[in-house]
C-alpha cells in the first residue's frame, strides 16, 4: 500500500514536472531573448488560448474522470469528449482565422490568437487519452511523454537561438510542433497498450453534456480566476506591462509545484475520510495538524523565492526582469501558502459535497477579480493585476474557511498569518546581516525552522500526524 503510494507520488509528480517546471523554463528561455513587446503578446494570445479550450470543455474533464474511475463500462465518456474536443477546436479555430482575415487591423492581437488556439487545441483534443490513463491510475505514461515534449520544446527555443530565427512566429511553430508530437504519441500509446474504443454513441454524448453542464459555470469561473489577470492585461495595459507580470506568474506556477503533486492525493484520503459525512474528533485534530504543516511548508517557497528573485533573475535576463517586477513577484508569492490553505479547506468541503456552496464562492471569488482587475490594471498595471489576484486568494481562503467551519470543522487559519510573521522576520534578518545571496538563504531557513520550533507553531506531533496520514 505504501509503495503504491510513492508509485502515484511519483507519477503525478512526473506530469506536474513536465507542464509546471519544464513548460515554464521553456517560456523562461524564449523571454530572455525576445522583446517584453513581444513575450508579452505570446502570453497575452496564450492565456486566451486557454480560456477559450476551457470555455470548450464544458466542464467534461472531472466528469469523465470520475465516470471511468468509478466503471469500466464507462469509458465511452472519453471517446464522447474526444469527438466535442476535435469538433469544437476547429470550428472555433475557424472562427477565429475568419476573425484575424477581418479585424486584424482594429485587434492586433488577433493576427496571432488563431495559432496560439492551434497549439493550445491539439493539447486539448489530447485531453481526453490522457483523462482516460489518469482514471486508471496510468499517471507514468502521459508523464513521460509530456517530459520529452517539453524538453524537445527548450531544444527547439535555444536552436532557434544558435540560428538566429527566435521570433513571434518561430515560437507558435515550436509549440504546435510539440503538441502535435505529444498527441501522436499519447495516441499511438492508447491504441497499442490500452482498452480504448474511438465508438461514438449520440445518446452517450448527450448524456455526458447533461451531466457536465451544471458545473459548468463552475469551471468558467474558475478558469478566469487563474487566466483573467492575463486577459485583463492584455486589453486594458502594454504587452510590456503583460510581460513583467506573465515572468512573475509563471514562477508562482512552478513554486505551486509541491500543490499539484498532493492535491489528488488529498482527494483521494478526505474522499474516505468523510464517506459518511462526518469527521470524529481525532480526524479533526488531524486535519488541523496537517493545516498548520501544510502552511509551515508552504510558507519556506515565498522566503526563498524573495530572496534569490531579484539577483538570479537580473542576472539571467540581464536587468530585464528581476528587480523590476519584484513586487509583483513578492505578491503572488504570498499567494501560494494561501493557495495550499485553499487547496486542503476546498477538498474538505468537495469531499463533504458541498458543491453549490463550492461553486458560490469559486464565482462571487472571480468576479471580485474582474472587478479589482478592471479598476487597477489602467491605474498600475501588471502591480494592479498581483494585488487583485493576491485580494482574491484572502477571499476565497476566507469563504472556503467559513464554509468548513459551518459543516465540518474550525481549521487553525491563525496559522498562516503567524508563519507569515515569522517569515517576514526571517527576511529582514537575513538581508540586514549580510549581502551574500546563498548566505541569506541559510540564515532565513535556519532562523524559520528556529523560530516556529522555539514558539511552538510546529513540533514532532505535527510530523507524526503526516506519518499517519500516508499510512492511511
Amino acid at each position: 500500500m505504501k509503495n503504491n503510494l510513492i508509485k502515484l507520488i511519483f507519477s503525478s509528480g512526473l506530469q506536474a514536472l513536465a507542464v509546471q517546471v519544464l513548460g515554464v523554463l521553456f517560456f523562461y528561455v524564449i523571454a530572455q531573448y525576445l522583446s517584453k513587446d513581444d513575450f508579452g503578446i505570446i502570453n497575452g494570445a496564450n492565456a486566451k488560448a486557454v480560456m477559450l479550450t476551457t470555455l470548450l470543455s464544458f466542464g467534461m474533464d472531472q466528469v469523465v474522470v470520475r465516470r471511468i474511475a468509478a466503471s469500466r463500462s464507462s469509458d465511452w465518456a472519453a471517446a464522447a469528449y474526444l469527438f466535442h474536443a476535435f469538433a469544437g477546436s476547429v470550428l472555433v479555430f475557424l472562427l477565429l482565422l475568419l476573425g484575424s482575415r477581418l479585424f486584424s487591423e482594429q485587434v492586433n492581437v488577433l493576427v496571432y490568437l488563431p495559432w496560439f488556439f492551434a497549439a493550445q487545441a491539439i493539447t486539448f483534443i489530447g485531453a481526453p487519452l490522457k483523462q482516460f490513463l489518469n482514471a486508471k491510475q496510468q499517471f507514468a505514461p502521459y508523464g513521460v511523454i509530456a517530459v520529452f515534449s517539453n524538453v524537445l520544446k527548450i531544444c527547439l527555443a535555444f536552436y532557434l537561438l544558435r540560428s538566429q530565427q527566435l521570433s513571434l512566429m518561430t515560437v507558435v511553430v515550436v509549440l504546435m510542433v510539440c503538441a502535435l508530437l505529444e498527441f501522436i504519441a499519447l495516441l499511438i500509446y492508447v491504441l497499442r497498450k490500452a482498452d480504448f474504443s474511438f465508438r461514438f454513441k449520440t445518446l452517450a454524448y448527450k448524456k455526458l453534456i447533461r451531466e457536465s453542464l451544471p458545473q459548468y459555470v463552475s469551471v468558467i469561473f474558475d478558469s478566469s480566476l487563474s487566466r483573467m489577470d492575463w486577459v485583463l492585461l492584455g486589453f486594458l495595459s502594454t504587452a510590456a506591462m503583460t510581460a513583467d507580470y506573465a515572468v512573475a506568474s509563471r514562477a508562482f506556477e512552478v513554486a505551486r509545484l509541491p500543490l499539484a503533486i498532493i492535491a489528488p492525493i488529498l482527494l483521494s484520503q478526505f474522499a474516505r475520510m468523510l464517506a459518511n459525512n462526518r469527521m470524529s474528533e481525532d480526524k479533526q485534530e488531524l486535519v488541523k495538524q496537517l493545516f498548520t504543516l501544510e502552511m509551515f511548508v508552504a510558507m519556506l517557497i515565498p522566503l526563498v523565492g524573495n530572496i534569490l528573485w531579484a539577483p538570479v533573475l537580473d542576472s539571467w535576463f540581464h536587468g530585464k526582469y528581476g528587480s523590476v517586477n519584484a513586487t509583483e513577484f513578492l505578491l503572488l508569492s504570498i499567494c501560494i501558502p494561501l493557495q495550499f490553505g485553499i487547496n486542503l479547506l476546498w477538498t474538505l468541503s468537495f469531499s463533504g459535497r458541498r458543491y453549490k456552496q463550492i461553486s458560490s464562492i469559486t464565482i462571487y471569488s472571480a468576479i471580485t477579480n474582474i472587478v479589482i482587475s478592471v479598476v487597477l490594471i489602467p491605474k498600475l498595471g501588471s502591480l494592479g493585476a498581483a494585488i487583485s489576484f493576491l485580494t482574491t486568494s484572502v477571499l476565497q481562503l476566507a469563504g472556503h474557511y467559513f464554509l468548513v467551519r459551518k459543516n465540518l470543522m474550525a481549521a487553525p487559519i491563525h496559522t498562516f498569518f503567524l508563519f507569515l510573521i515569522v517569515a517576514a522576520a526571517s527576511y529582514a534578518v537575513s538581508i540586514y546581516l549580510t549581502d551574500s545571496i546563498i548566505a541569506r538563504v541559510l540564515i532565513s531557513v535556519v532562523l524559520y525552522l528556529g523560530l516556529s520550533l522555539l514558539f511552538r507553531l510546529v513540533s514532532k506531533e505535527h510530523m507524526q500526524t503526516l506519518k499517519q496520514f500516508t499510512r492511511r
